[in-house]
């Protein structure tokens, strides 16, 4: 909606929209593994403490 309040032509619009769709996607993906790796390493971390009792 921003570039169509810049008065963008539509192919310009839709060509920031594909990038702010791909960026936002990239963003949260690599959010979404760095959780899901520090959640990993809390569980072996985990395993290993109950295995060392």
């Amino acid at each position: 909606m921003f570039a169509i309040a810049l008065g963008l032509s539509p192919l310009e619009t839709i060509t920031i929209s594909i990038s702010v769709t791909i960026f936002i996607a990239a963003f949260t993906w690599v959010s979404i593994k760095g959780d899901l790796r520090e959640l990993a390493n809390e569980l072996i971390d985990d395993k290993n403490r109950k295995e060392d009792d």
